[in-house]
Protein backbone atom coordinates (compact mmCIF):
# COMPACT_ATOMS: atom_id res chain seq x y z
CA UNK A 1 0.00 0.00 0.00
CA UNK A 2 1.45 3.30 -1.00
CA UNK A 3 -0.51 6.72 -0.95
CA UNK A 4 0.52 9.35 -3.39
CA UNK A 5 -0.14 12.78 -2.09
CA UNK A 6 -0.31 14.45 -5.89
CA UNK A 7 -0.91 18.20 -6.74
CA UNK A 8 -4.66 19.75 -6.20
CA UNK A 9 -5.11 21.91 -9.23
CA UNK A 10 -5.68 25.51 -8.40
CA UNK A 11 -6.81 28.91 -9.99
CA UNK A 12 -3.93 30.77 -7.67
CA UNK A 13 -1.36 31.93 -9.34
CA UNK A 14 1.75 30.20 -8.55
CA UNK A 15 4.13 31.70 -6.30
CA UNK A 16 8.37 32.16 -7.14
CA UNK A 17 8.69 31.87 -3.03
CA UNK A 18 7.16 28.84 -3.05
CA UNK A 19 9.34 26.15 -1.35
CA UNK A 20 8.49 22.16 -1.81
CA UNK A 21 9.94 19.34 0.44
CA UNK A 22 9.62 15.94 -0.65
CA UNK A 23 8.96 13.37 2.02
CA UNK A 24 7.61 10.07 2.42
CA UNK A 25 5.69 8.11 5.73
CA UNK A 26 6.66 4.69 6.94
CA UNK A 27 5.28 2.79 9.09
CA UNK A 28 9.00 1.23 11.06
CA UNK A 29 9.00 -2.53 13.07
CA UNK A 30 6.26 -3.87 11.42
CA UNK A 31 5.43 -4.87 7.67
CA UNK A 32 2.19 -4.58 7.26
CA UNK A 33 0.69 -1.31 6.56
CA UNK A 34 -0.95 0.92 9.13
CA UNK A 35 0.55 -1.14 12.32
CA UNK A 36 3.71 -0.37 13.99
CA UNK A 37 5.17 3.07 14.24
CA UNK A 38 4.89 6.11 11.75
CA UNK A 39 7.82 7.91 10.63
CA UNK A 40 7.86 11.34 8.50
CA UNK A 41 11.58 11.16 6.38
CA UNK A 42 12.05 14.43 4.68
CA UNK A 43 15.31 13.41 2.34
CA UNK A 44 16.40 16.48 0.61
CA UNK A 45 16.36 19.33 4.09
CA UNK A 46 20.05 20.68 3.29
CA UNK A 47 19.18 24.50 3.58
CA UNK A 48 16.34 23.50 6.33
CA UNK A 49 17.17 25.51 9.64
CA UNK A 50 16.83 23.60 13.19
CA UNK A 51 13.50 26.35 13.87
CA UNK A 52 12.04 25.18 10.64
CA UNK A 53 12.76 21.38 11.18
CA UNK A 54 10.91 21.42 14.44
CA UNK A 55 8.05 23.45 12.78
CA UNK A 56 7.17 21.01 10.23
CA UNK A 57 7.73 18.38 13.20
CA UNK A 58 5.04 19.64 14.71
CA UNK A 59 2.73 19.80 11.65
CA UNK A 60 3.31 16.28 10.85
CA UNK A 61 2.62 15.75 14.69
CA UNK A 62 4.13 11.54 14.78
CA UNK A 63 6.10 10.74 17.20
CA UNK A 64 9.47 11.49 15.12
CA UNK A 65 9.78 13.22 12.09
CA UNK A 66 13.55 13.18 10.61
CA UNK A 67 15.16 15.14 8.34
CA UNK A 68 18.48 13.96 5.76
CA UNK A 69 21.40 16.22 4.75
CA UNK A 70 24.45 15.89 3.69
CA UNK A 71 27.53 14.30 5.53
CA UNK A 72 30.01 16.80 6.53
CA UNK A 73 31.99 13.57 7.58
CA UNK A 74 33.54 10.92 4.79
CA UNK A 75 33.05 7.90 7.34
CA UNK A 76 29.27 8.48 6.81
CA UNK A 77 26.96 7.89 4.43
CA UNK A 78 24.08 10.81 5.68
CA UNK A 79 23.54 13.00 8.52
CA UNK A 80 19.87 12.81 9.93
CA UNK A 81 18.11 15.33 12.39
CA UNK A 82 15.39 13.37 14.79
CA UNK A 83 12.80 15.87 15.79
CA UNK A 84 9.53 14.78 18.31
CA UNK A 85 6.78 17.62 17.67
CA UNK A 86 8.21 19.50 20.69
CA UNK A 87 12.07 19.03 20.58
CA UNK A 88 15.17 17.58 19.00
CA UNK A 89 16.27 14.16 19.80
CA UNK A 90 20.22 12.68 20.08
CA UNK A 91 19.53 9.51 19.34
CA UNK A 92 16.39 6.74 18.37
CA UNK A 93 15.60 3.62 17.29
CA UNK A 94 12.78 3.62 14.69
CA UNK A 95 13.85 7.18 12.99
CA UNK A 96 17.29 5.51 11.89
CA UNK A 97 15.33 1.90 10.83
CA UNK A 98 12.95 4.22 9.05
CA UNK A 99 15.09 6.52 7.45
CA UNK A 100 17.56 4.11 6.26
CA UNK A 101 14.47 1.77 4.51
CA UNK A 102 13.72 5.16 2.85
CA UNK A 103 17.48 5.65 1.64
CA UNK A 104 17.07 2.54 0.45
CA UNK A 105 13.85 2.18 -1.63
CA UNK A 106 14.64 5.32 -3.43
CA UNK A 107 17.86 4.25 -4.34
CA UNK A 108 20.00 7.36 -2.42
CA UNK A 109 21.88 3.78 -1.23
CA UNK A 110 22.31 0.90 -3.45
CA UNK A 111 20.56 -2.40 -3.03
CA UNK A 112 23.55 -3.98 -2.50
CA UNK A 113 25.11 -2.04 -0.11
CA UNK A 114 24.84 -4.18 3.24
CA UNK A 115 26.00 -1.28 5.90
CA UNK A 116 24.59 1.98 6.20
CA UNK A 117 26.67 4.72 8.43
CA UNK A 118 24.35 7.40 9.33
CA UNK A 119 25.54 10.29 11.59
CA UNK A 120 23.23 11.77 14.32
CA UNK A 121 23.67 14.48 17.10
CA UNK A 122 24.93 11.34 19.08
CA UNK A 123 27.67 9.65 16.80
CA UNK A 124 27.51 7.61 13.80
CA UNK A 125 25.29 4.63 14.02
CA UNK A 126 26.01 1.51 11.91
CA UNK A 127 22.85 -0.09 10.27
CA UNK A 128 23.01 -3.59 8.60
CA UNK A 129 21.10 -5.10 5.85
CA UNK A 130 20.35 -8.80 7.28
CA UNK A 131 18.83 -11.34 4.99
CA UNK A 132 15.31 -10.73 3.87
CA UNK A 133 16.13 -6.87 3.13
CA UNK A 134 15.67 -6.62 7.28
CA UNK A 135 17.61 -3.52 8.85
CA UNK A 136 19.66 -3.50 12.41
CA UNK A 137 21.04 -0.56 13.68
CA UNK A 138 23.81 -1.31 16.38
CA UNK A 139 23.17 0.88 19.59
CA UNK A 140 25.77 2.64 21.62
CA UNK A 141 27.13 0.61 25.06
CA UNK A 142 24.48 0.60 27.56
CA UNK A 143 24.39 2.37 30.61
CA UNK A 144 22.75 1.36 34.13
CA UNK A 145 21.85 4.63 36.16
CA UNK A 146 19.79 5.67 38.95
CA UNK A 147 17.56 2.54 40.97
CA UNK A 148 14.36 3.64 42.37
CA UNK A 149 14.52 2.42 45.63
CA UNK A 150 10.85 2.99 46.17
CA UNK A 151 8.37 1.75 43.60
CA UNK A 152 5.04 3.52 45.39
CA UNK A 153 5.65 6.93 43.35
CA UNK A 154 6.78 5.03 39.91
CA UNK A 155 3.12 2.55 40.79
CA UNK A 156 1.15 5.38 41.50
CA UNK A 157 2.40 7.74 38.00
CA UNK A 158 1.15 4.61 35.96
CA UNK A 159 -2.23 3.91 38.13
CA UNK A 160 -1.23 0.83 39.07
CA UNK A 161 -0.87 -0.73 43.11
CA UNK A 162 2.57 -1.24 44.16
CA UNK A 163 1.53 -4.86 43.89
CA UNK A 164 1.60 -4.57 39.71
CA UNK A 165 5.39 -3.89 40.18
CA UNK A 166 7.39 -7.01 39.49
CA UNK A 167 9.85 -7.10 42.32
CA UNK A 168 12.48 -9.68 40.63
CA UNK A 169 13.64 -6.43 39.32
CA UNK A 170 14.85 -2.99 39.72
CA UNK A 171 12.77 0.05 38.63
CA UNK A 172 15.60 1.61 36.68
CA UNK A 173 17.33 4.12 34.44
CA UNK A 174 19.21 2.81 31.57
CA UNK A 175 20.24 4.07 28.25
CA UNK A 176 21.74 3.32 25.03
CA UNK A 177 21.96 6.90 23.82
CA UNK A 178 18.39 8.18 25.48
CA UNK A 179 17.75 7.42 29.03
CA UNK A 180 14.48 5.41 29.81
CA UNK A 181 13.02 4.68 33.34
CA UNK A 182 12.34 0.89 33.03
CA UNK A 183 9.79 -0.60 35.02
CA UNK A 184 8.90 -4.41 35.10
CA UNK A 185 5.06 -5.34 35.64
CA UNK A 186 4.17 -8.54 36.53
CA UNK A 187 1.18 -9.41 34.72
CA UNK A 188 -0.43 -8.45 31.19
CA UNK A 189 -3.66 -7.29 32.64
CA UNK A 190 -1.44 -4.71 34.09
CA UNK A 191 0.34 -3.07 31.66
CA UNK A 192 -2.92 -3.25 29.80
CA UNK A 193 -4.55 -1.11 32.73
CA UNK A 194 -2.26 1.52 33.43
CA UNK A 195 -3.55 5.12 33.33
CA UNK A 196 -0.92 7.59 32.91
CA UNK A 197 -0.66 10.17 36.36
CA UNK A 198 1.44 13.42 34.20
CA UNK A 199 1.47 14.88 37.63
CA UNK A 200 3.59 12.36 39.62
CA UNK A 201 4.66 11.23 36.29
CA UNK A 202 6.41 14.49 35.49
CA UNK A 203 7.88 14.72 39.29
CA UNK A 204 9.87 11.47 38.61
CA UNK A 205 10.99 12.84 35.33
CA UNK A 206 12.15 15.80 37.02
CA UNK A 207 14.08 13.85 39.45
CA UNK A 208 15.79 11.50 37.42
CA UNK A 209 16.72 13.35 34.28
CA UNK A 210 14.92 11.37 31.69
CA UNK A 211 11.49 12.19 29.47
CA UNK A 212 10.64 8.69 28.98
CA UNK A 213 9.17 5.70 30.77
CA UNK A 214 9.49 2.03 29.85
CA UNK A 215 7.39 -0.73 31.21
CA UNK A 216 7.66 -4.22 30.39
CA UNK A 217 6.38 -7.54 31.23
CA UNK A 218 7.32 -11.37 29.97
CA UNK A 219 3.28 -12.09 29.85
CA UNK A 220 3.16 -11.71 26.20
CA UNK A 221 0.29 -11.86 23.64
CA UNK A 222 2.16 -14.23 20.95
CA UNK A 223 3.67 -17.03 22.53
CA UNK A 224 7.10 -16.40 19.99
CA UNK A 225 7.48 -12.80 21.93
CA UNK A 226 9.98 -12.38 24.98
CA UNK A 227 8.50 -9.25 26.14
CA UNK A 228 5.11 -7.17 25.88
CA UNK A 229 5.89 -3.43 26.19
CA UNK A 230 4.47 0.04 26.32
CA UNK A 231 6.46 3.52 26.34
CA UNK A 232 5.14 6.81 27.57
CA UNK A 233 7.11 10.05 26.89
CA UNK A 234 3.83 12.71 27.23
CA UNK A 235 6.36 15.83 28.23
CA UNK A 236 7.99 15.84 24.92
CA UNK A 237 5.23 15.08 22.95
CA UNK A 238 4.53 11.66 22.74
CA UNK A 239 2.11 10.43 24.91
CA UNK A 240 2.57 6.73 23.81
CA UNK A 241 4.90 5.03 21.61
CA UNK A 242 4.01 2.42 19.20
CA UNK A 243 7.40 1.03 18.86
CA UNK A 244 10.04 2.50 20.52
CA UNK A 245 13.99 1.39 19.13
CA UNK A 246 15.81 2.82 21.63
CA UNK A 247 14.80 1.76 24.71
CA UNK A 248 14.76 -1.85 23.16
CA UNK A 249 17.91 -1.71 22.80
CA UNK A 250 17.99 -0.54 26.20
CA UNK A 251 15.80 -3.55 27.69
CA UNK A 252 17.82 -5.50 25.91
CA UNK A 253 20.97 -5.21 27.92
CA UNK A 254 18.26 -4.77 31.38
CA UNK A 255 17.64 -7.98 30.28
CA UNK A 256 21.20 -9.60 29.89
CA UNK A 257 22.37 -8.00 33.01
CA UNK A 258 19.31 -8.94 35.58
CA UNK A 259 19.06 -12.12 33.74
CA UNK A 260 15.26 -11.37 32.64
CA UNK A 261 15.43 -14.76 30.20
CA UNK A 262 17.88 -16.94 29.34
CA UNK A 263 21.49 -16.66 27.84
CA UNK A 264 20.49 -18.24 24.68
CA UNK A 265 17.07 -16.15 24.26
CA UNK A 266 19.41 -12.75 23.86
CA UNK A 267 20.44 -13.46 20.15
CA UNK A 268 17.22 -13.32 19.12
CA UNK A 269 14.85 -11.46 21.78
CA UNK A 270 11.30 -10.43 20.15
CA UNK A 271 9.26 -7.37 21.35
CA UNK A 272 5.54 -7.25 20.87
CA UNK A 273 4.31 -3.07 21.49
CA UNK A 274 1.65 -1.02 20.46
CA UNK A 275 -1.08 -3.49 20.74
CA UNK A 276 -2.74 -1.38 23.10
CA UNK A 277 -2.93 1.45 20.59
CA UNK A 278 -3.77 -1.04 17.68
CA UNK A 279 -0.60 -0.31 15.92
CA UNK A 280 1.15 -3.52 16.60
CA UNK A 281 4.73 -3.61 16.04
CA UNK A 282 7.85 -6.61 16.31
CA UNK A 283 11.16 -5.98 17.18
CA UNK A 284 14.34 -7.77 17.55
CA UNK A 285 16.78 -7.28 19.31
CA UNK A 286 20.60 -8.97 19.22
CA UNK A 287 22.67 -9.17 22.38
CA UNK A 288 26.08 -10.67 22.23
CA UNK A 289 27.56 -11.06 25.88
CA UNK A 290 31.16 -12.29 27.33
CA UNK A 291 30.37 -13.79 30.54
CA UNK A 292 28.91 -10.46 32.12
CA UNK A 293 30.14 -8.04 29.63
CA UNK A 294 27.54 -7.27 27.11
CA UNK A 295 29.95 -6.60 24.21
CA UNK A 296 26.83 -5.39 21.72
CA UNK A 297 23.30 -5.00 20.88
CA UNK A 298 21.37 -4.48 17.34
CA UNK A 299 17.96 -3.67 17.31
CA UNK A 300 15.78 -4.14 13.78
CA UNK A 301 13.11 -5.43 12.25
CA UNK A 302 10.86 -5.08 8.84
CA UNK A 303 9.37 -1.62 7.66
CA UNK A 304 6.20 -0.40 5.05
CA UNK A 305 6.47 2.89 3.05
CA UNK A 306 2.51 4.13 2.60
CA UNK A 307 2.85 7.48 1.78
CA UNK A 308 5.09 9.95 -0.64
CA UNK A 309 3.98 13.43 -0.60
CA UNK A 310 5.28 16.79 -0.98
CA UNK A 311 4.99 19.92 1.76
CA UNK A 312 4.60 23.01 0.16
CA UNK A 313 5.02 26.33 2.05
CA UNK A 314 4.55 30.04 1.25
CA UNK A 315 6.61 32.54 1.82
CA UNK A 316 9.36 30.51 3.82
Amino acid sequence: MLWELNDVPSSKPVLQNLMKYQFYQVDVFTGTPLGGNPLAVFVDADGLDRERMQKIAREMNLSETTFVVPPSECETDFEIRIFTPAKELPFAGHPVIGTAHILREIGKVSGDQKLIHLKLRIGTIPVYVEEGGHLFMEHPQSKFLHVVESVDLVAESLGLPSSAIDPRWPCQIVSTGVPALFVPIRTLVSIQQIKINSEKLEKIFKALGTDMVYVFTTETLDSNSTLHSRLFAPFIGVPEDPATGSASGAVGAYLAKYSVVENDILGSIKIEQGHEMKRPASIYVQVKQEGTIIKSIRVGGESVTIIQGQLKIENW
